[in-house]
């Protein structure tokens, strides 16, 4: 009988996955390997009576052994119990680098906008403040360029045109969306990306990264991401998605953050915590990141920037902008129901209606959830040239899981609420919070608003004795 050839002496050692050379090498040999068995099978001759049912077992054969034996390898791989090899974790983790994207530091301003409402005035304590008004309505073509982290002035980076960014936020009103504050847009996308490198560098080890507190401590944990979902998605899938939540999570935190009278500005934020725009806004900011991220151009922040303004101006195009006349008209179609223009800031009376759907599913607030009136039809009459027909709301996700796995079992956002939140009715039934407190907090929160602002607040359409201040 002839003798095969002697085993190479590659095929008698293990290889290390982190080694790319030799893990190509022994797939060749293996694939050589099964050619050669499928051969030595083929020269088996059965006997003709026999012949079509054994030559159909053969195939079946052949394809169970094409099958079986790599499967075979994985399952010796991935569910060896309690087996960790380094090596093996840092390649299969290796699919994102981090290097990839811009290693830019968390954003540390907010963007000062935008309390809802239209041209609304100002006051010190009682004291109304003639002349000062807050103008805070755009349209799509005045948003100018996105600057990463940019508070009320910020210089250009370098290599960008200018010195000055000549970036513009706002509300405008979209056919599909509703209002769209742009500010909130601008620093979710952001924070996003901010999430979105730390993770990358904790994927297989895991870690915790603090935040800023907005009124309290804060802090991300990440735990080594689920393996399985990597192989599934891949790894730049699972962080993305892994940032995107988490990143709304945070959101949801500035905005009872704010209800509980914490504020970036000199001015009480109150009247603006959950206002209608809010939450749907947060979540666009957050998947406008995850799409620039998907498309690998965040590896700069001139390129990172760049990618968002033209994914910005794209994705309100889609949802169908009004000019920046018609969002005043729309504004003054919901005063007198949702917001009240009687109302000076910090009045939280100036908000009459508050949004606290915090999802998964989140579906905008429209001017018709308000009610529908002559003066209504009217507009739409005119807003239907910009629409083209489509009025049908476009309805987000915040997804919260990947896979059928949780997101939360792989990150936490902890939360330490300060002094300014207790004191103004914070719930202090732990010194410690995370986002699966949210709902409870935010049931709170809505019974506070109730008392204060009214039953069914939480809603958008009109209550008794509300209506509109507009006429035809």
């Amino acid at each position: 009988m002839t003798q095969g050839p002697e085993p190479r002496e590659s095929a008698t050692r293990s290889v290390s996955l982190a080694n790319e050379e030799g893990v190509k090498q022994a797939l060749a040999d293996t694939v050589l390997g099964l050619w050669e068995i499928v051969n030595n099978l083929t020269r088996l001759q059965p006997s003709r009576r026999a012949r079509y049912r054994v030559k159909r077992r053969l195939r079946v054969g052949l394809w169970l052994v094409l099958l079986i034996l790599p499967l075979a390898a994985c399952q010796q791989k991935w569910e060896q119990p309690n087996v960790r090899d380094e090596e093996m974790e840092s390649a299969f983790f290796a699919g994102l680098d981090t290097k990839e994207l811009a290693d830019l530091p968390e954003p540390s301003r907010l963007r000062p906008c935008c309390v809802f409402g239209h041209d609304i005035g100002v006051q010190i304590r009682s004291v109304p403040m003639p002349g000062y008004e807050i103008q805070n309505v755009l349209d799509i073509d005045g948003l100018g360029t996105h600057k990463y982290n940019k508070g009320a002035l910020a210089l250009q980076a370098r290599g960008e045109d200018g010195v000055v960014s000549d970036e513009a936020s706002g509300i405008l009103y979209t056919c599909r969306g509703g209002f769209i504050d742009i500010s909130h847009v601008r620093d979710n996308a952001d924070r996003a990306l901010f999430f979105a490198v730390q993770i990358g560098r904790l994927a297989a080890s895991g870690g915790s990264f603090p935040i800023a507190g907005e009124g309290a401590e804060r802090r991300v944990i990440v735990r080594p991401l689920d393996a399985r979902l990597v192989r599934t998605y891949r790894i730049r899938e699972v962080v993305v998605r892994l940032a995107e939540w988490l990143d709304f999570q945070a959101s949801i935190w500035h905005e009872i953050a704010t209800w509980y009278k914490w504020s970036s500005t000199r001015f009480s934020e109150q009247p603006s915590a959950f206002s209608p725009e809010d939450l749907y806004s947060n979540l666009i900011g957050a998947k406008i990141a995850a799409t620039v991220i998907r498309r690998q151009e965040a590896s700069s922040e001139i390129e990172y920037n760049r990618a968002v303004t033209a994914l910005l101006k794209d994705a309100l195009a889609k949802l169908g902008p009004l000019p920046k006349e018609a969002t005043q008209r729309a504004f003054a179609y919901v005063d007198g129901i949702w917001w009240d223009s009687t109302k000076r800031v910090p009045d939280n009376q100036l908000v009459r209606h508050r949004n606290f759907n915090i999802g998964p599913s989140l579906s905008p607030w429209k001017l018709a959830d308000a009610g529908r009136s002559a003066a209504l039809e009217a507009d739409r009459k005119e807003f239907d040239q910009f629409c083209q027909g489509n009025w049908a709301p476009l309805r987000l996700t915040a997804a919260d899981r990947l896979g059928g796995v949780p997101l939360r079992k792989m990150a936490t956002l902890e939360i330490r609420p300060g002094e300014v939140l207790v004191a103004n009715g914070f719930p202090s039934g732990s010194k410690v919070a995370t986002q699966e407190d949210f709902p409870t907090i935010i049931q709170a929160i809505a019974r506070a608003a109730e008392a204060e602002l009214g039953a069914g607040v939480g809603s958008p359409l009109a209550r008794a004795g509300e209506s509109t201040r507009k006429r035809q």
